[in-house]
């Protein structure tokens, strides 16, 4: 198999993403970080978008993290980052595009609402897609502590990356997960002993200070 490079950034969950999937993978990679603020002109030149993460393996490219976290579970058997059935595979994929549809719009529309009547809006319907979130986990519970069993997933995988930048909130916004919702802190808590995600964590400090501009710009 050629080398795996993985082009990423500390700071972008989506990037966060496919490091997980190949740490996951136990694939071998070559991590080359983007400065977002300041991207080369090499960079725009292999992907003119942008954005981060992108996968290359020889001659071939591969951008949006939920596509390249597809190819890196094909790219060997085991451990397999989906289940087993068609059915199974298909309900996985369904709560990836909740999480990309309805959790992941609300997470920056909340850090980046100005107005505190927006806020308590925006906090009030993301704490509705948490408690989502939450009965769907206790539901699963009985079958292991991940979204499909004992095996830690791509579901698990495409939506992680934002808990672990979750502190931002409950700095500027002041919204902390509910107690209640422990299936859910039950999840957080489990995927935190990862060895993937704690070898990949970044302090709590990092996150306030990078995402500043989105929570404090100027009105």
């Amino acid at each position: 198999m050629e080398n795996i490079e993985l082009f990423s950034a500390r700071v972008c969950p989506f990037a966060h993403r496919s490091r997980l999937a190949l740490m996951e993978k136990n694939l071998p990679f070559t991590l080359i970080e983007i400065d977002l603020r300041n991207k080369p002109d090499w960079y725009l030149q292999l992907n003119p978008a942008g954005a981060v993460p992108a996968l290359r393996q020889g001659n071939f490219i591969l951008c949006e993290s939920l596509i390249i976290n597809e190819y890196i579970n094909e790219c060997c058997a085991e451990p397999a980052l989906l289940p087993a059935t068609a059915q199974q595979r298909a309900d996985a994929r369904l709560w990836i595009d909740y999480v990309g549809s309805k959790f992941i719009p609300l997470f920056y529309r909340l850090l980046k609402a100005q107005k505190k009547e927006d806020q308590d809006v925006v906090a009030a319907n993301l704490c509705r897609v948490l408690a989502v979130l939450d009965d769907e986990l206790n539901r699963r519970k009985r079958e292991g502590p991940y979204w499909f069993g004992w095996q830690v997933g791509l579901t698990d995988i495409a939506l992680y990356p934002w808990f672990e930048r979750w502190a931002m909130l409950e700095h500027y916004r002041g919204l902390v997960i509910p107690d209640n919702l422990t299936s859910l802190l039950g999840w957080i808590e489990t995927m935190q002993g990862r060895d993937a995600i704690r070898l990949g964590s970044e302090p709590v400090d990092y996150y306030i200070g990078e995402y500043a501009d989105y929570a404090v710009r100027a009105k």
